[in-house]
């Protein structure tokens, strides 16, 4: 659709004298911070047919992380719940622990 479009990317060095500078640099805060633009001021290539915004696609590596997290965070509580789980802290007080992971990582999946 917008194959025609070129996008230049250029830093400045600060808001003076560019004009839109310190407009974008408002954009970008608001962005950051999770809010949304209004759907009229978006191009057409981030809108869909009803004029909604699309939504952008994260990184591989953000989804990752963000996936590890709440996975560690799943597991720490199952861990706490447990009923074995002071038998684990009578092996390793900080359990579950970085040495611990680290340790489990290398067992083989099959017993």
């Amino acid at each position: 659709r917008d194959e025609d479009r070129k996008l230049i990317i250029q830093w400045s060095a600060s808001h003076i004298g560019i004009p839109g500078n310190k407009a974008a640099d408002e954009q970008a805060k608001c962005a950051a911070r999770g809010d949304i633009s209004e759907h009229t001021k978006l191009p057409p290539s981030l809108r869909d047919k009803n004029g909604n915004p699309t939504v952008l696609p994260h990184s591989k590596a953000a989804t990752k992380q963000a996936f590890r997290e709440i996975i560690k965070c799943q597991v720490t509580e199952m861990i706490r719940l447990s009923p074995r789980q002071e038998r684990f802290k009578e092996i390793d007080p900080l359990f579950p622990s970085k040495r611990f992971a680290n340790l489990a990582a290398n067992l083989p999946r099959r017993h």
